[in-house]
């Protein structure tokens, strides 16, 4: 069994940790690729370059060695459901970057692999895409493979010359993304799902994957197998452990980045030491045929446990499939005797105390000579060192994060509504009681003088060795108080955020249902819009069928006027209701507020289906008289000119004027106006023919001119009227177009300040841009005198409406900002929308301009933020523990 030849580890590329996944993808390719998100350019061309390098040997003579390129090959792996996928890789990671806005965003996850003695190079290139192929249809992401050559460097003691660490360390990095990638009209698209490696279990076995110890397992495993297919027998590799495998061998700690630093500069190190020590143990142990006996409480899970989920069996076990492995818990015995009963530990022995005198007699019999016996408990030391270590490390993260949701607390009280002082109150005061920077500190200290220790033997005195295990025990005991709390504090911690993550969850729906409902209320505004326009479109299509004579029924005219009007007072208790409901905090929403959101709902539904059908009957309405306008005009036209020109002959025929004036104009149409044409030319020949004739009727002709003066007079009446009507209506539309095409060039100059740069949560934005539009509306409108008295009248009343307007919006902007947390967020808000109010138009509310207001919240805030630090300051008036 080849176990050598396996290594794999799966790291998460993760902002929480300053990394950039276009940076690690220009370094595994050896690539060239910009952050569009930070602007840096990642230069890794040079990996992929062979290198020269021109050296002297010792006897002076110039020679160049090369350094082939790091890179050997590279490629994106799609899945194979969504097909062939156009990609490109700096485009699809910048993608990742833009897509994942959370300042701990994972961007992606790396799994690094050794390539087994006795894989060739194609051989490589087969099982790095294969094993990626499985990875992409499995989790359903991209797949960025690179394969590097083993790294050489230049080492720079005495003379130049080129090292090569390791010349079978052939690997791949193989980078997962953090999203999900589908075929999409425009080339792909990413998934608005979390990572899967973030999955909750349910919902891993749902989809037919283990849980999450077991799908490393998965991947280790799976690695194994396709490797195997192309090794000789006699070479298979196995991910399982030593201890796993039956083994009896101790495994070494990892060399790591440091290691080969020190090898560079010509040092050893206290790791390379130890795992020199566990060679001889290693040595000693097949010498003789013992068997390692492992006290450590620990326990090997190679029974799997099986589920059916789907019809699919898949694999989930709760626990660590090994446990960690301390030097001084472990003792040796030979498998012919039988084993010797544990030796019980007395009180004031700890967990990880090396005083295990049987286990330490059985080490220290491993060395003859005593310079061997002080290079075992070196490294018996340096082991309860190290697990100590990494028990502290574990413990600070608990308490960093413990910390952290102490001081979320607040916020979550302000986002739910729930007090949770008193629990908080009992997590700082267990808190306080666990100590891990100290010893943290302690155990770096510990580790110099074993180092000293290594450095110089004659300093390993028993009194020293004494004294470093005291300490040791010292610090275990901490540990093992800091445990004690922690087993306290971290139910409450659970309990806390359990609570407000319940009290998310009960918002969550609420506040879905609300936003959904904004839609609505959008939809409302419209119609509000809309109607205004369709009440002067009525107004002129109804003037347009007064002036033809079609109509003049005003009740006709109400009753469709009626359809433009708006029910504001309905609208506004619907925005008030809205409001209402937007206040509420999570404990707050009850089955009495569920009820209230339905019906609102159902109201903002019913208002707007009544809205829509008066908008349809009104437009309807106006459609057919515009039609009838369009239709019948140019025949009212027709007999207007035929008794303009003919009225002096047409009056000859009292019949034949009265025809042509009581006809109604619904009832003209071309034959009409021909035979009236027809009759009036006959007329006219009559009349000419009894010219002689017409001296005797002189008095009856003057008489008939007079009325048909008289005529004419109500005639040009009628005309002028409608002339004056029709150019108030043309000044009212005039107005509105220049005022709705100041509401665009507002609207447009509002985008260019930006607001929506600033970070701050969207009902603070939308409050800014509303104050700011509304004041450049208001300034405008005060300043423009180039109107007709009409349009100074409409000009008047408008700027009272936007005068409201802006108070309203003003008043809205501060009781956003009021809610938002006083801390250094907060200033910045503040400070950023100042800096945007500074360009908006000095207008002044309740005595103070925009820019006053926003000073006086910043400094507020400002004043609010120094007081609770002064007050943090009195409470921990001397240093905290952690």
């Amino acid at each position: 069994m080849n176990n050598k030849g396996f290594h794999l580890s799966v790291s998460a590329v993760s902002k929480a940790k300053n990394h950039s996944v276009v940076a690690k993808s220009a370094y595994n390719s050896g690539s060239k690729l910009v952050d569009e998100q930070s602007g840096v350019v990642h230069d890794y061309t040079s990996k992929a370059k062979d290198k020269i390098l021109n050296l002297v040997d010792s006897d002076g003579t110039k020679y160049t060695q090369v350094i082939k390129k790091n890179v050997m090959h590279t490629a994106l792996i799609t899945p194979t459901l969504a097909g062939d996928l156009a990609v490109t890789r700096e485009g699809f990671w910048n993608d990742i970057e833009r897509i994942e806005t959370r300042k701990n965003a994972q961007l992606g996850t790396e799994i690094d692999v050794m390539f087994p003695d006795g894989i060739t190079a194609d051989q490589r290139i087969v099982l790095a895409e294969r094993y990626a192929q499985t990875l992409s249809d499995r989790y359903n992401v991209l797949v960025d493979v690179a394969i590097h050559r083993p790294h050489s460097h230049e080492k720079h003691v005495g003379e130049v010359e080129v090292v090569e660490l390791t010349s079978r360390n052939f690997h791949a990095h193989i980078l997962l993304s953090s999203r999900e990638i589908v075929a999409d009209v425009e080339g792909y698209a990413l998934s608005a799902r979390k990572n899967w490696l973030q999955w909750s279990t349910e919902e891993r076995l749902s989809k037919g994957l283990n849980g999450r110890g077991d799908e490393l397992k998965y991947q280790r495993t799976l690695w194994a197998d396709m490797a195997n297919e192309l090794l000789p027998k006699n070479k298979t590799i196995s991910e399982k452990s030593y201890r796993e495998l039956g083994i009896n061998r101790l495994p070494k700690m990892k060399l790591g980045k440091s290691l080969y630093k020190d090898i560079l500069k010509g040092n050893r190190s206290v790791i390379h030491e130890y795992n020199e020590t566990i060679d001889e143990i290693n040595a000693y142990i097949e010498k003789n045929g013992l068997v390692i006996e492992y006290d450590d409480k620990g326990r090997i899970d190679l029974e799997s446990n099986e589920q059916e989920v789907n019809g699919v069996t898949i694999h989930y076990k709760k626990r660590k499939p090994f446990a960690r492995i301390e030097l001084s818990n472990i003792r040796f015995v030979d498998p012919a005797v039988e084993l010797e009963p544990a030796i019980p530990k007395s009180n004031s022995q700890t967990h990880s105390d090396a005083a295990n005198d049987h286990a330490l007699d059985e080490l220290l019999a491993i060395s003859a000579d005593f310079v061997s016996q002080k290079k075992m408990v070196r490294s018996a030391l340096f082991s309860t060192i190290d697990a100590l270590h990494e028990e502290l490390a574990h413990q600070s993260k608990q308490i960093i994060t413990i910390d952290k949701n102490i001081k979320s607390t607040q916020r979550f009280t302000e986002e739910v509504g729930q007090d949770f002082s008193d629990p908080r109150q009992k997590m700082i005061e267990l808190a306080r009681q666990i100590s891990t920077k100290e010893q943290s500190e302690a155990l770096k200290t510990a580790l110099v003088l074993v180092e000293e220790f290594r450095q110089d033997d004659t300093l390993q005195t028993g009194r020293a060795v004494t004294s470093l295990e005291k300490q040791l025990s010292q610090i275990d005991k901490i540990v093992l108080n800091n445990k004690a709390m922690l087993e306290k504090l971290i139910p409450l911690n659970n309990e806390v955020i359990a609570d407000y993550k319940g009290l998310k969850a009960t918002l969550k729906p609420f506040a879905a249902k609300l936003n959904k409902l904004a839609t609505g209320f959008k939809a409302l505004d419209e119609i509000d819009i809309e109607k205004s326009d369709l009440s002067l479109q009525w107004d002129q299509a109804f003037a347009d069928l007064q002036e033809i004579d079609i109509t003049n029924n005003m009740d006709t005219y109400h009753k469709f006027a009626a359809f433009a009007d708006l029910d504001v007072e309905r609208f506004k208790y619907l925005e008030k209701e809205r409001e209402a409901l937007s206040t509420l905090k999570a404990v707050e929403i009850d089955a009495d507020a569920d009820t209230r959101l339905t019906a609102l709902a159902a109201d903002v539904k019913a208002f707007k289906t009544t809205n829509n059908e008066d908008i349809k009957q009104l437009k309807q309405q106006i459609n057919t008289s515009q039609k009838t306008y369009q239709r019948l005009s140019p025949f009212y036209e027709q007999r207007i000119a035929l008794l303009d020109q003919s009225e002096a002959v047409i009056v000859q025929d009292d019949d034949l004027y009265d025809e042509i004036i009581s006809t109604k104009t619904t009832q003209l149409n071309a034959d009409r106006l021909e035979d009236w044409r027809s009759r009036t030319m006959a007329l006219q020949y009559q009349l000419n023919k009894a010219h002689e004739q017409a001296k005797l009727k002189k008095e009856a002709e003057r008489a008939r001119e007079e009325a048909l003066i008289r005529r004419r007079e109500t005639l040009k009446q009628r005309r002028q009227q409608a002339s004056l009507k029709r150019q108030r209506i043309n000044e009212t539309k005039a107005y509105r177009d220049r005022f709705d095409n100041l509401v665009v060039r507002v609207r447009n100059r509002v985008n260019t300040l930006d607001f929506k740069a600033v970070d701050a949560p969207i009902e603070v934005i939308n409050a800014a841009e509303a104050v700011a539009a509304q004041a450049f509306i208001f300034t405008t409108l005060k300043h423009t005198d180039s109107f007709t008295t009409l349009q100074k009248s409409l000009r008047d009343t408008d700027a009272k409406k936007i005068a409201t307007q802006v108070q309203k919006a003003a008043t809205t902007l501060w009781q956003q900002l009021e809610r938002l947390p006083d801390n250094q967020d907060k200033v910045e808000v503040l400070t950023k929308i100042n800096e945007r109010f500074e360009h908006v138009p000095a207008i002044t509310i309740d005595g103070a301009t925009l820019t006053q207001t926003v000073t006086d919240h910043l400094q507020k805030t400002k004043n609010a933020i120094q007081a609770h630090e002064q007050a943090q300051t009195r409470r921990y008036s001397s240093p905290r523990p952690f």
